[in-house]
């Protein structure tokens, strides 16, 4: 069964998403990020669980927080999903300025 942590992020990426803090990113990328919300969202535990989850926590550190869009809700969502993958979240913000 799939942790809390896994939940978080999706939803938090998700969100983001839909909140247009990865307009940014090329449209490879979205792809492949889409790719990994559906794999961890929709499909049981597997061996490459792992690697799909580092990559999207990368695509999550290029996340723009600064967007009009972006909702106080979605921070803390992302906030939370990144501190439960030990992700300094500091300097991803000062990243982000």
């Amino acid at each position: 069964m799939k942790t809390t942590s896994y939940s978080l992020l999706v939803n938090a990426a998700g969100q983001l998403l839909q909140q247009h803090a990865f307009d940014h990113l090329s449209d490879e990328k979205l792809s492949r990020m889409n790719s990994c919300l559906h794999k961890l969202g929709c499909q049981p535990v597997s061996a490459d669980l792992r690697s799909i989850e580092t990559e999207l926590l990368n695509y999550c550190r290029e996340a723009n927080l600064y967007v009009e869009t972006t909702t106080p809700q979605s921070l803390h969502q992302w906030y939370a999903a990144m501190s439960c993958f030990g992700e300094p979240i500091m300097p991803l913000l000062e990243e982000a300025e």
